[in-house]
This record gives structure tokens, C-alpha cells and sequence, in this order.
């Protein structure tokens, strides 16, 4: 992976994890890591991940999943990053459809309509193409992304290493029906994000990665590749299709459906 910034990772990763954890506590969006501590590489910016992430578990609950960020090409030239993103889903961050969530639960929310995947059998070596993938998936789904902006945005914008230290902004994940997988061809979904009744977002599913097959291709690989086993059962949602929906104050309330046509909808409102 190309590193767009000249890296040092002698950072302080103890200061960096606690602030984050505080940041967290106390709602509140905290300075870029990078502005804080300067840049560090990619590779430490997972391993302050992982760190943060046990630290997470115990107020969370273990990890049952994962997000893709960065998964679409125009995400990737807007971030100067040349792949995707991976962070960690929790147990006590899953919602039914159909939930309802004060607006006090986000700090700055970004919501996105995407397609989830639910893993029969766990993967603990490098997986070779999407037809050898196919086998491991029990079911797909509609799935909402509800994000937390963590940082603040000032005159240096935080970084891909900041979101990646950070858990790539996971907060909350909804999924709708469990579909057999053979049932429907997700490269030919739409995507769409409804708000109030009103179409925010709608897009081809092929923008993520050509298909939500390689984002989950991907994710195997990437969670094997930093020493991990992608566990069975667990959820992947597979990235944004569409710029997120990413707004604070009262434009956070309201009612949502993220509908993928033949996959199903998914439902939550803010209030």
C-alpha cells in the first residue's frame, strides 16, 4: 500500500488510544490523531486498531463483524488511498430493523445504505476468487452503516490512518431480511437511502468494488493477512455505494429505509 504522508509510527499509542476512548465517552469529537501525535504508516494504524479495539470489547462486546470503507474507487482518489479500509463491528453496535435511536446516540452521523453479508463457516486462510468466497456465505442482506464522525474538521482534515485507528467510524449496523444468496444477483441492486420519504442516495451496487463480492473478498483476505480468522456467523457489510449521508443537530432525526429492491428494506428511525 502506497503511504501518502511521511510516516513515523515512534507515536504515543497508550495517549492516542485513552483519548480516543474519552473522546467516545464523553461524545465528543476529538483533534485528528495525526494533527496530535504526527503521521504514522498504515500498518500502525491497524495495529493502534487492534489495541483499541480489545480495549472496545469490554464495553461492547466481542467483535461479530466487520465494515469496508474506502470501497469505491471515487472514495479511495478522494482519501489518496489505493484500497480499501477494514474496522470492527460489536455485538452490542447491532439493531434489528425497525430500532429506533435518539439523535443524543451520534456526535455527527453518516448513514449509507449498503449490502451485508452473513458468513457460514470461518475463514482463516487467504481466500482465492469470489467464486471460492461464495461458499463460505450464508445469506445477504440490506444493511444500513450508521457511522460516527469522531473527529473534528478543521484546517487539517483527519487522515485515512486517523479513520483506520479510529475503527473506520463504526457506531451502529443494521440488518434487514436474510436472503439466500442465490436468490438474487446483488451486482444488479440499486441501493437506495430514503429519508422522510424523500431519495437521498441512489446508486449502482457495482460502485463498490465492482461488485460487494470483492469488498467481501477483500475483507477475508485483509483480516487473514493482519493475523486474524474471520469467525462463523460473522456480518461483513461491505461498503458505501454512494456518498454518505453525513449531517449533525436535527437533520440526524427522521425516518429511514434503505431499500435494495429484491434484497429487501431496512428501517430505523432517529428521533
Amino acid at each position: 500500500m502506497a503511504h501518502q504522508v511521511q510516516a513515523s509510527d515512534n507515536v504515543d499509542v497508550d495517549k492516542m488510544i485513552e483519548e480516543m476512548l474519552a473522546g467516545r465517552k464523553t461524545q465528543t469529537q476529538i483533534p485528528s490523531l495525526t494533527q496530535t501525535y504526527g503521521s504514522f504508516s498504515m500498518d500502525k494504524a491497524y495495529q493502534i486498531q487492534a489495541l483499541l479495539t480489545k480495549k472496545l470489547s469490554k464495553e461492547l462486546g466481542p467483535v461479530i463483524g466487520y465494515k469496508v470503507a474506502y470501497a469505491s474507487k471515487a472514495a479511495q482518489q478522494q482519501f489518496g488511498v489505493n484500497e480499501p479500509a477494514s474496522g470492527p463491528l460489536f455485538l452490542l453496535q447491532r439493531l434489528p430493523s425497525g430500532s429506533k435511536l435518539p439523535a443524543s446516540a451520534f456526535m455527527e452521523l453518516t448513514l449509507e445504505t449498503e449490502i451485508a453479508f452473513t458468513l457460514s463457516k470461518g475463514i482463516d486462510r487467504p481466500i482465492k476468487d469470489i467464486a471460492e468466497i461464495k461458499d463460505y456465505v450464508k445469506w445477504v442482506h440490506t444493511a444500513f452503516d450508521l457511522g460516527e464522525h469522531r473527529f473534528v474538521e478543521g484546517q487539517t482534515k483527519p487522515t485515512p490512518q486517523d479513520s483506520i485507528a479510529s475503527g473506520v467510524g463504526a457506531h451502529f449496523f443494521v440488518l434487514g431480511p436474510a436472503i439466500d444468496p442465490s436468490k438474487v444477483n446483488v451486482d444488479t441492486v440499486t441501493l437506495k437511502l430514503i429519508r422522510n420519504g424523500q431519495t437521498i442516495t441512489e446508486s449502482p451496487a457495482t460502485n463498490v468494488m465492482g461488485s460487494p463480492w470483492n469488498s467481501l473478498l477483500w475483507l477475508a483476505n485483509q483480516v487473514v493477512k493482519l493475523g486474524g480468522t474471520v469467525q462463523p456467523g460473522a456480518v461483513v457489510v461491505s461498503g458505501t455505494a454512494a456518498p454518505a449521508y453525513k449531517v449533525k443537530g436535527k437533520a440526524i432525526m427522521g425516518d429511514y429505509v434503505g431499500d435494495c429492491g429484491p434484497l429487501g428494506k431496512v428501517t430505523l428511525t432517529i428521533d
